[in-house]
């Protein structure tokens, strides 16, 4: 199959997209898929801490926009799994972003590496990554929560995308309690779906064990038998057009009851 760039995003901050952006990278470099991870966050950026690299970095997509350096020495392989590439972003860039430059980078990487999937993390807002990354893209999954800023916000970012000329958008519910102790306090899945107008591609559970692993650079490959774990590999293979259900493999649920 040919390269597919996806995009991680949400005008709103806080609601994890780098976890969800590095998770599904990763996920994808397990089953085999050669996948970038591109940081988008071009003023404060973070995938580095994620994926504990934040010492190794040399050079930077900033050096390679700007000429400074050759795309190949600005890219890092994961330790954990050799499918899995990173291009750190520069810190507090003051420059703009030439989209064109910005999408023949990752044409380029394409290329180079073989890829089957580009992922770009974007920062929360709808600044020059944005640009650069929506018209470089085929799809994008719009990351939101149970929090009513965070629906409102998915919103208008899948609305924006649909100005850009992404058509494949997709909702992807982040940190939902899957308890259901405060239902009929927070919106339920169906409100998020209607209210953001976008379909539902995954729901990734709350764990409190992720910002920890997060901190030490660890994603979910250290605790593969989670429903967070369970929730990512469900994505990507729903992302590749598998008919997977949106809870398989997930303990100790009530399905009917989240749903409802």
């Amino acid at each position: 199959m040919s390269c597919k760039v996806l995009m991680v995003t949400s005008f709103k901050g806080g609601v994890g997209k780098s976890t969800v952006a590095a998770n599904i990278a990763l996920r994808f470099a397990c089953g085999g898929k050669k996948t970038l991870l591109v940081d988008c966050d071009f003023r404060m950026r973070s995938l580095d801490i994620f994926l504990g690299v934040e010492n190794a970095i040399v050079y930077d997509a900033g050096d390679v926009l700007s000429g400074n350096a050759e795309l190949s020495k600005a890219v890092l392989i994961d330790k954990r799994n050799n499918n899995l590439y990173f291009l750190p972003a520069p810190y507090n860039w003051q420059e703009g972003i030439d989209s064109k430059k910005f999408a023949d980078m990752l044409k380029k990487a394409q290329e180079l590496f073989m890829l089957d999937y580009i992922v770009l993390d974007t920062p929360g807002s709808s600044g020059m990554e944005f640009s650069a990354a929506a018209e470089a893209s085929d799809m994008a999954y719009i990351v939101a929560n149970h929090s009513f800023p965070s629906i409102r916000a998915a919103e208008v970012t899948g609305r924006e995308l649909e100005k850009m000329g992404v058509k494949d958008r997709k909702l992807i519910i982040n940190m939902f309690d899957m308890s259901g102790r405060d239902s009929g306090k927070k919106p339920s899945v169906v409100e998020i779906i209607d209210r953001t107008y976008m379909m539902l591609v995954g729901i990734i559970p709350f764990d409190s064990k992720m910002p920890i692993l997060q901190d030490e650079g660890k994603l979910v490959d250290s605790v593969k038998e989670c429903n967070v774990a369970k929730a990512f590999t469900n994505i990507c293979n729903r992302t590749e057009g598998k008919n997977v259900p949106l809870f398989t493999g997930f303990k100790k649920i009530n399905k009917n009851k989240l749903l409802s």
